[in-house]
């Protein structure tokens, strides 16, 4: 998904200082203080503020996921019972820890937010690991597709009216609750606030989700790059299958052009093309998958201009969300 982040309320001040406060806390000396009781640990679990523990503090009890900085790990905290994901870092790499840092800093900055995995404490281990401990969520919703595609079960417009409903409330990674089925956003270590200026830097997100003025190095992209995202997750639950599958960013651009064409008003020299063409997506997602009333919201999620493209706030005002169930 896009790297670009659009929900935060307190702006890049707020996850400048957590961050500071973080590092601040984790240079201090370890002493028994920094590990709650088991008797104040409901206590501690209404504090919202980031604590610092050790990491033997908790149970390993599966790897569940890896990634370019890390891996997480579904386990116990052996003070509460409680079942957690742990996100680590790779040893040695600076890299990986400042990252786990960024991903700490706007996670706190989303606390409250129930839409996003929620920080509960960052644990040390020696020699000088970082670790963040969250909310224990489920399987990702990757994994849950990818298993219905396997056999073939796709997903009713129904269910995934219900999924962006939730998606578009709070806007990556996405965690499936393995009781309620809520979604939950997951792993910053790649985002940035909108309050921050653009960055020079290479296109950070995931391939077959980055919205095209990402693709052409625009520095400028926000929120509006978040919500083409969420329109390839709409298609990829109504379709089964990924909307662009290319694994480079020219491939990706040319599987865009052919699938959304050139709309008149829309400029694509830096493709190198010029020419109007229509737009296939109605082939690609056809009325017998999505009615009329969403694929007005998933064409509104895919415009071209990130001008045109539909907000998360208009998006859920469309029509189509207020549809019931079949």
């Amino acid at each position: 998904m896009a790297a670009c982040v659009p929900f935060f309320t307190e702006g890049e001040l707020l996850v400048s200082r957590q961050r500071r406060q973080l590092c601040a806390r984790l240079a201090a000396p370890e002493d028994a203080s920094s590990v709650p009781s088991a008797a104040g640990a409901a206590t501690a679990r209404n504090d919202q503020r980031e604590r610092i523990c050790r990491l033997d503090s908790f149970k390993r009890l599966k790897q569940i996921g890896e990634g370019p900085f890390g891996t997480v790990s579904k386990a116990r905290d052996r003070r509460t019972g409680e079942v957690v994901a742990i996100k680590s870092a790779r040893n040695g790499s600076s890299e990986a820890a400042a990252a786990l840092l960024r991903e700490a800093a706007l996670l706190a900055a989303c606390a409250g937010n129930p839409a996003v995995v929620a920080l509960r404490e960052v644990a040390r281990s020696e020699p000088a690991g970082l670790h963040l401990v969250m909310d224990f969520v489920g399987p990702s919703l990757h994994d849950i597709i990818s298993a219905r595609r396997r056999h073939d079960l796709r997903f009713t417009e129904s269910e995934a009216r219900r999924a962006m409903a939730q998606l578009l409330a709070g806007p990556g990674n996405v965690l499936v609750g393995e009781h309620d089925r809520r979604l939950k956003i997951c792993d910053l270590g790649l985002a940035t606030s909108t309050a921050a200026p653009p960055l020079d830097t290479q296109i950070e997100g995931t391939l077959g989700y980055i919205a095209p003025e990402a693709l052409v190095c625009q520095k400028d992209c926000g929120g509006p790059a978040d919500m083409w995202a969420l329109g390839c997750i709409m298609a990829e639950l109504v379709g089964g299958e990924k909307l662009f599958p290319e694994d480079d960013e020219y491939s990706q651009l040319v599987s865009i052009v052919d699938l959304l064409g050139i709309p008149d008003q829309v400029s694509l020299i830096p493709l190198g093309v010029s020419a109007s063409k229509p737009s296939n997506l109605r082939e690609k997602v056809p009325e017998e998958r999505l009615s009329p009333a969403g694929f007005d919201v998933l064409r509104g999620l895919l415009e071209y201009d990130p001008k045109d493209r539909l907000t998360a706030a208009a998006a859920q005002r469309m029509p189509w969300f207020s549809a019931k169930d079949e």
